[in-house]
């Protein structure tokens, strides 16, 4: 049997493995405790000028996000009611605080 015959044999008795379906139940209790911790604390989003620049942040309790921008005041106003929107549609638990 040539070496080409022998890889084929060999690879032809492997089955692909599916993706799953479902998450475990720990992966579902760390999303429910994420998702409950992150509305506890009161969360606002906040503008502020350094040497001209304007940057946003969101701010939950004693944590904060790093600053996005730098932008012109009128961008980081945007900025800021886009943030304030999204958080009261989805919460905080996906946002990365420092």
């Amino acid at each position: 049997m040539s070496p080409v015959q022998q890889e084929l044999s060999v690879t032809s008795g492997l089955r692909t493995v599916a993706p799953a379906r479902h998450h475990s139940k720990v992966v579902k209790f760390i999303s429910e405790v994420a998702k409950a911790a992150a509305n506890d604390a009161p969360t606002s989003v906040e503008i502020f000028s350094d040497s001209g620049h304007w940057y946003c942040r969101v701010r939950r309790g004693h944590e904060k996000t790093r600053p996005m921008g730098p932008y012109t005041k009128q961008q980081a106003e945007r900025i800021q009611e886009a943030r304030r929107m999204s958080i009261a549609e989805r919460g905080t638990s996906r946002i990365m605080f420092e």
